[in-house]
């Protein structure tokens, strides 16, 4: 399609007004990310892929209604991206197409904005001031929706030929809560043993290959029966590795342990058996997940059953940290004193015995002994008559860290 290239704008025209581009950006971000995407566009992956696609979009747009450009001169790739990817999500066309919609209306309200702005300042032709731009706006467009029309339907019909459109759309089933009965049917949509016993994996990457990549090592490495891998946003993804029985102690710990090896970051749920077992392991690791940003040194694998008492009890963190103050007292500052006694102590506790604490923490058991006294002058009759929230308390401690880093600024202002 041929677009008539539109006539040069004035140099007085070009002048009489500033276009901020990063403000018309924001002003449509923000009106299709409200209006049409409000949940996804809470992902952060999925809000970066949206931003870049409206800026090239209206980038396009600005030099096309300037005339700096013509349609024939524009590139598309941000757009068949974002359009890609909201098939990938399943997020049906008419939603992509009524973002374009917004997005156009957003720009023309900001475009004649300035436009007036324009006139007020002395140029009184409109027409003058960005030259007739509604031709080739539309141009673009009719063209861009076209394109992401096909691009949308071209990923949309491979993910139909793979089957990942149906294992997707029977996770999300499964996640939500929906009763279906376990029959072999549901083993051969998801190509998955739903019988199995289930750790489930979150992970947090815009790279598909090293999401299959990882899922497959540790299958292979950790002895699982199958794996299932499902997207569930633009760097989000949802795994579960299934195994032929509930792993014990010793076989939980080698998969902790091939997850770590690997270095990429991940939160762990699980293990759970059966249908139910898919959604609760999953629970599980969401619940991990959250927890990452609050946790002074999460590592880069948080699995549930590690942090499951802390993930109960950090639901008021301000309540925590006077918790910990209250119980520790002067053990609780941000010392290095502090720090080793609270280690030991907590080791102590935790093992059971001295000797083990003394191995776990590859220090003499005379060094236990003294760190254990210090802790009896500090805590006093606290070390023997209330050792369970004297515990609690230490595993709060060590998973906040200290009461005044930055990103507990607010509890400290609040409490």
């Amino acid at each position: 399609m041929t677009v008539p290239r539109e006539p040069p704008v004035s140099a007085k025209a070009a002048n009489s007004v500033d276009v901020d581009l990063d403000a018309i950006v924001a002003s449509v971000h923000d009106a299709i990310a409200t209006r049409v995407f409000p949940t996804e566009a809470a992902e952060t992956g999925f809000d970066q892929v949206l931003r870049r696609c409206v800026r090239s979009n209206i980038g396009s747009l600005v030099d096309i209604a300037t005339g700096r450009k013509t349609v024939e001169d524009t590139q598309f790739a941000p757009i068949l991206t974002f359009a890609g990817l909201t098939a990938e999500l399943g997020i049906p066309f008419s939603s992509l197409e009524r973002a374009y919609w917004v997005g156009l209306e957003q720009f023309w309200q900001q475009w004649l904005a300035l436009a007036f702005l324009a006139t007020d300042k002395g140029d009184r032709s409109m027409n003058g001031v960005f030259g007739n731009p509604t031709h080739a706006v539309f141009a673009y467009f009719t063209k861009a929706v076209d394109l992401i029309g096909d691009q949308h339907k071209a990923v949309t019909d491979q993910l139909a030929s793979t089957g990942e459109d149906r294992r997707r759309v029977l996770v999300e089933e499964i996640l939500d809560g929906a009763k279906l009965e376990h029959g072999q049917f549901l083993d051969d949509v998801l190509g998955y043993r739903l019988r199995a016993c289930h750790v489930s994996l979150l992970l947090e990457t815009g790279d598909r290959h090293e999401v299959v990549r990882t899922v497959a090592t540790l299958r292979q490495q950790t002895g699982a029966w199958g794996s299932l891998v499902v997207q569930r946003g633009a760097s989000s993804w949802a795994a579960w590795l299934g195994y032929s029985r509930r792993q014990d102690s010793k076989a939980l710990n080698r998969i902790k342990q091939a997850v770590a090896l690997l270095g990429m970051p991940m939160a762990m749920g699980g293990p759970a058996t059966g249908l139910d077992g898919v959604r609760r392991s999953h629970e599980e690791a969401t619940r991990a997940a959250a927890l990452r940003s609050t946790l002074a040194y999460p590592g880069a694998c948080l699995w549930y059953r590690d942090v499951r008492l802390e993930a109960l009890l950090l639901e008021d963190k301000r309540a925590a940290h006077r918790f910990i103050a209250e119980e520790l007292g002067e053990l609780a500052e941000d010392s290095e004193r502090a720090d080793r006694i609270r280690e030991t102590l907590l080791m102590s506790l935790s093992a059971g015995s001295q000797a083990k604490a003394a191995a776990e923490l590859g220090v003499h058991e005379n060094t236990v002994r003294m760190r254990i006294r210090s802790a009896t002058e500090l805590l006093g009759e606290a070390l023997t008559e209330r050792r369970t929230e004297l515990l609690v308390a230490l595993r709060l401690r060590r998973a906040l860290g200290a009461p005044g880093r930055p990103g507990d600024a607010s509890i400290e202002a609040a409490g």
